[in-house]
C-alpha cells in the first residue's frame, strides 16, 4: 500500500501546502497512516481570486461526521477552513456549493455546510 506521504507528493499536495506557505511535514508528522489517508484530496491551481486551494474530503461514509477541510489565501490571508454537515456548537456562516462549482469538490455539491475559520492551520483530526 501506498504511504501517506508518497500519496501526498504524487497528487501534488506537499508542493500545494508549500505554496499556501505551510510546511506539509509540520501539519502531517511522520509517514504513518492516519484518519487523512482516507481522504480525498484536491488540489486547485490558479483559481481566480484565491490561487491554489486545497480540499480535503471525507469518504461518503464518513460525510456525515467528519470535517471536510479546505486551505487557501484570499486577499493575502490564509484560510483554513473546517465544514461540517451537522451544526457544530459554534460556526461563523453557512455554505451551499452550488452545482457546477469548479472551486469545491463535486462531493460537496448542493449540500448545506457549517463552516468554521479555523486560526489553527493544523488538520482537525491530528489534534492532541
Amino acid at each position: 500500500m501506498e504511504k501517506f506521504r508518497q500519496r501526498m507528493v504524487r497528487e501534488g499536495v506537499i508542493q500545494a501546502f508549500s505554496e499556501l506557505g505551510l510546511d506539509f511535514d509540520h501539519l502531517f508528522p511522520g509517514d504513518k497512516e492516519n484518519q487523512y489517508s482516507r481522504y480525498e484530496w484536491i488540489v486547485r491551481s490558479k483559481v481566480p481570486r484565491l490561487g491554489t486551494i486545497i480540499n480535503a474530503v471525507p469518504p461518503n461514509e464518513w460525510l456525515g461526521e467528519k470535517a471536510w477541510e479546505e486551505w487557501y489565501i484570499m486577499d493575502r490571508v490564509l484560510h483554513h477552513h473546517v465544514l461540517y454537515m451537522n451544526e457544530p456548537a459554534d460556526y461563523h456562516e453557512i455554505f451551499v456549493a452550488p452545482e457546477g462549482d469548479d472551486v469545491h469538490p463535486p462531493r460537496s455539491f448542493g449540500k448545506k455546510w457549517y463552516v468554521i475559520d479555523d486560526p489553527d492551520r493544523r488538520p482537525v483530526l491530528l489534534r492532541k
